[in-house]
């Protein structure tokens, strides 16, 4: 049970761990892992909008800035409304593609982005393997404000749910059979929203 497992991990990590919302690829949380019936990931709430579009491909090319975002249905007029998901490729962020060929000035490749699973905030990003640089990697951005607030799914929000808010993080699996490691992420609370460097590409999702 999520709100049994979460205590425990209350109790261990203190409240001076929880008053952490933000941590860079070596602060806390970075590096865990936790096997996929461990983990907990985030729900979209029933009262969410549906998505606009649940898949998004673009051509990111050495040497430019480009970048593909996910929305919401605007319910009024029928396209894209509220942001979910920004995935931004700099200029300098492509290294190598899957086979390890480095990229040169100019060289692009497709990018593809879906949204696994409707009902959560797990994503896929393709091709798989491919690298970005450790100085200037690619950076994913989540809006969790349509989440499910009760995040322990004990019936109700309360302030366990809020303790559990400041230990969100973006968790990535290479493969669906494999771990799913912590990146280093940056929470904003009041925006509702979290941000991360990304190594490379595979699965990812929103969870604790």
């Amino acid at each position: 049970m999520r709100v049994t497992r979460f205590l425990h991990q209350f109790a261990l990590a203190g409240v001076a761990g929880l008053a952490v919302a933000c941590s860079d690829s070596t602060g806390p949380g970075g590096g865990t892992t936790k096997p996929p019936d461990e983990l907990n990931v985030l729900d979209l709430a029933q009262t969410s909008p549906p998505l606009f579009s649940s898949v998004d491909s673009f051509y990111a090319k050495r040497g430019e800035d480009r970048e593909v975002r996910l929305s919401f249905l605007d319910q009024v007029n029928g396209g894209p409304g509220e942001e979910y998901l920004r995935l931004r490729v700099e200029p300098e962020a492509l290294l190598a593609r899957p086979d390890g060929t480095l990229f040169q000035e100019g060289d692009s490749i497709l990018i593809h982005v879906e949204v696994v699973d409707p009902a959560q905030l797990l994503f896929q990003l393709q091709p798989s393997g491919l690298r970005f640089s450790a100085d200037k990697p690619a950076r994913l951005k989540i809006h969790y404000n349509h989440a499910d607030d009760d995040f322990n799914e004990d019936g109700q929000h309360d302030g366990l749910d809020d303790a559990i808010e400041t230990t969100l993080g973006i968790w990535r699996q290479e493969t669906p059979s494999d771990p799913f490691v912590r990146l280093g992420a940056a929470v904003v609370v009041e925006l509702k929203e979290i941000e991360a460097d990304i190594p490379g590409f595979s699965r990812f999702a929103m969870a604790y």
